[in-house]
C-alpha cells in the first residue's frame, strides 16, 4: 500500500481537527465586533487567539453507505501546544495532534501514535492549515485559488437578516487536488460550518458550537495530554 494510501485516513483528522482552529479565530471577530469583509480582515482575526474550548457535530457522506455517519464531540485547541479532539458518541475516540505526532485511542485501547517521519503526507496537509492560524493566507494562496463572499445584511420593514460570508479553498495542485474537489467555511460572527468534498465523492460537514476562551490556561490534565 502506498504512502499516499496510508495517509488518507489520517488526512481528514487532521484537517477536521485543524479546521477547528480556524473557527477559534474567527471567535475573535465576535467579542471585538470587527467585521470579516475581505481577505486582508481574515488574515487579521486568523492570527488572534491563544486557546479555545468548544463541541462539534461531525457528518460523514460515504458513497458505500446509505445513511450519513454522524459524530459529536468536544475539542480544545491550545496555539503553542496542538489540539485535542474528543469523540463521545457514537463511540469514544480521542486524538491528540501536535506538530510532530499524532495520537488516536479508541476507547480503553492503547494509543497509537504516528510521527511526522512516519506518516509525512498527513502532516504536510496539517501545516498547510497551521499556516492558517498563524494568518499566513498566502502560504493558503500557493495551495488553493481562494473565493471569499463577504456576509451582507438585507433590512426590511419586518426584519433584518444577515447572510454569512462563505470562503472556499479549491486546490491548485498536487497533494491537494488529488483528496479535496473543494473546502468550503461559512459563519456570521463566527464559523459556524466547515465543509470538506472529496474528489471521490465523499463529502464531510463540521458544525461548531459553544465557542469558548476561558479558562485562558491549560489545567495541568490538559497540558498532560500533550506529552507524547
Amino acid at each position: 500500500m502506498s504512502l499516499f494510501k496510508r495517509s488518507r485516513k489520517h488526512i481528514s483528522i487532521a484537517l477536521l481537527g485543524l479546521a477547528s482552529m480556524m473557527a477559534s479565530s474567527f471567535v475573535i471577530a465576535n467579542e471585538s465586533t470587527a467585521m470579516v469583509g475581505s481577505i486582508t480582515d481574515l488574515q487579521t482575526v486568523l492570527s488572534a487567539n491563544n486557546i479555545v474550548r468548544g463541541e462539534f457535530t461531525q457528518t460523514r457522506n460515504m458513497e458505500m453507505f446509505a445513511q450519513p455517519l454522524t459524530s459529536q464531540g468536544a475539542f480544545l485547541l491550545d496555539k503553542s501546544n496542538g489540539l485535542l479532539w474528543t469523540q463521545t458518541t457514537p463511540f469514544p475516540v480521542r486524538l491528540v495532534l501536535t506538530d510532530n505526532k499524532l495520537s488516536q485511542r479508541f476507547a480503553d485501547q492503547p494509543a497509537k501514535i504516528i510521527t511526522d517521519k512516519e506518516n509525512p503526507m498527513a502532516f504536510y496537509f496539517s501545516h498547510i492549515f497551521l499556516s492558517v492560524f498563524h494568518g499566513d493566507t498566502q502560504k493558503l494562496q500557493e495551495q488553493f485559488a481562494l473565493d471569499f463572499e463577504p456576509a451582507t445584511v438585507t433590512s426590511s420593514d419586518e426584519n433584518t437578516e444577515n447572510k454569512s460570508w462563505t470562503l472556499t479553498l479549491k486546490p491548485k495542485s498536487a497533494p491537494m487536488d488529488a483528496v479535496f474537489e473543494a473546502i468550503t467555511l461559512q459563519g456570521q460572527n463566527d464559523i459556524e460550518r466547515i465543509e470538506l468534498r472529496e474528489i471521490r465523492g465523499d463529502s464531510t460537514v463540521i458544525e461548531f458550537s459553544q465557542l469558548s476562551h476561558l479558562p485562558e490556561v491549560l489545567s495541568d490534565a490538559e497540558a498532560q495530554q500533550f506529552q507524547l
